[in-house]
């Protein structure tokens, strides 16, 4: 740290920056403390007052042992921060309030090519977790720690920094500022804002996503929609059930369900009864619990789902997903082609996987017959022994095939609700007309930007409108189950 070139006032920004190297080591990249702080203070902070201000720390300097072509080097190095705090990126950057671990896999996007390029066969040796207690950090001399090193990897590390420094520039012109505002879209108008992303973040979809051009393009067209469905308001958890009923006279209660006669006995028997268990209590009327609905969205991720249908099937499915969310229900989200792949669960929380959402990727070509079939399974176990009502959305395209008796079965357990997107021709599924809603769009609504946001928007104002139908009806009897179920048999 004592060649570190950004300085602020905060005694934090130490603390913060061993978090982002500890995150990074985890990514396989052990850079020098010295520039995580430097770089990662320029993506977090605003430069001037009440932010940073890029110095060299001289009086540090002063006291350390530099070969006399150190100097020019740090010059060059101090350079390369004012290049990087210039960009308009790292500006905005600075804006977003962003969170550790994404400031750690920003620095990884930035720095991880420089560090694999830097061809010093030491460069990993010795590194551990830092400490993250400011007591310990903030009482460290770094000139007096410096000595006890052997310096001279430091400065070929910042010798390489200097031939790399136009790479290092253009890594930070090239990220995508639509992806970050779209990761902190959903972390500002989460339940807590310090469980930015959905609690642990894996930093490997969080890696693949600010990377990936196919969803910087998902998360660009998902802030086309997320502003009119951020207009919701979360549904509050009123209930309506007669708190004050009482269902029967029982011998187990709260002494405030104590049946009132039981006081008027004399003090004798009104312990002994006590003792003996015996006396009275109105047995309050149960709440009955409303039939827990789970709003479950399969998004096809097969390769014809690839380029404009796959940008369109996951902003849709973002921009339903924060909308349900603001209504009150509990998510399951899944991704299929060959298989069902896993079940993210999003609870009422609001806490979205949207790294996940927005990189994942497959190559396991598709078997609809056997995804449905194992589908059929899982809701069929989850009407019955869970109680639970589904609400089934499928976003697929129009090339996908499934046995119309498998749907028909299908419906018996819950809700279908089919997205299908078609390729040039219009050709429908034969499965669509057996589905209890459907949105059919064309190819042609993805070419053009207001229409395809136009559709995408009216897909999620019905989905919204046939959630509150749903909930209007009574929910079925075990014995109307029963019946759908030997229907399907």
């Amino acid at each position: 740290m004592a060649l570190s070139h950004v300085q602020v006032d905060t005694p934090m920004a130490l603390v913060r920056a061993s978090a982002w190297s500890n995150s990074l080591a985890r990514m396989g990249v052990h850079l020098p403390l010295f520039v995580v702080h430097d770089i990662g203070v320029m993506l977090s902070m605003t430069r001037g007052a009440g932010g940073y201000v890029i110095r060299a720390r001289e009086a540090q300097l002063a006291r350390i042992q530099m070969a006399p072509t150190a100097k020019p080097q740090l010059d060059k190095y101090r350079r390369l921060l004012e290049n990087i705090a210039a960009s308009e990126v790292t500006e905005r950057l600075a804006g977003l309030r962003l969170r550790d671990e994404m400031v750690a896999v920003l620095l990884s996007r930035i720095l991880g090519d420089t560090y694999n390029r830097w061809r010093d066969r030491s460069k990993s040796s010795g590194a551990e977790p830092l400490p993250l207690d400011l007591g310990i950090l903030g009482e460290i001399d770094y000139a007096d720690h410096f000595r006890d090193f052997d310096p001279r990897s430091l400065w070929g590390f910042i010798e390489h920094l200097e031939a790399q420094s136009m790479h290092i520039y253009t890594q930070v012109e090239l990220i995508d500022l639509d992806t970050v505002r779209l990761l902190g879209l959903f972390k500002e108008d989460s339940a807590s804002g310090s469980e930015a992303l959905g609690g642990a973040i894996d930093l490997v979809d969080l890696f693949a996503a600010l990377g990936s051009p196919e969803a910087n393009d998902v998360a660009n067209f998902s802030l086309d929609l997320l502003p009119s469905v951020l207009e919701t308001r979360r549904s509050t958890g009123a209930q309506t059930f007669a708190v004050d009923g009482y269902a029967s006279i029982e011998r187990k209660g709260n002494i405030d369900s104590l049946v009132l006669s039981e006081l008027a006995y004399d003090r004798e028997i009104f312990e002994q009864k006590v003792v003996d268990a015996e006396l009275l209590y109105y047995g309050r009327e149960k709440q009955r619990e409303d039939e827990r609905r789970l709003q479950y969205i399969l998004i096809d991720c097969s390769a014809s789902m690839r380029g404009q249908r796959q940008v369109f099937a996951r902003g849709l499915a973002l921009a339903l997903i924060k909308k349900l969310t603001l209504e009150g229900d509990e998510i399951w989200v899944r991704f299929f082609d060959s298989r069902l792949h896993e079940t993210i669960k999003i609870g009422r929380s609001g806490q979205v996987p949207v790294p996940y959402l927005l990189s994942f990727r497959s190559e396991r070509g598709r078997n609809y017959g056997k995804v449905f079939r194992q589908l059929l399974v899982e809701v069929t176990r989850l009407r019955r022994e869970q109680k639970r009502r589904v609400v089934l959305y499928t976003i697929t395209h129009g090339q996908c095939h499934i046995e119309p008796e498998l749907i028909t079965a299908l419906k018996q357990q819950a809700f279908m609700y089919g997205v299908v997107v078609l390729p040039s021709s219009d050709q429908l599924p034969e499965f669509v007309p057996l589905l209890d809603r459907q949105q059919i769009v064309s190819g042609d609504v993805l070419t053009n930007r207001a229409e395809r946001q136009r559709r995408a928007l009216d897909i999620v104002g019905d989905a919204t409108k046939t959630r509150k139908a749903q909930s209007a009806e009574p929910p079925p009897t075990d014995s109307a189950v029963s019946r759908r179920m030997n229907v399907v048999r």
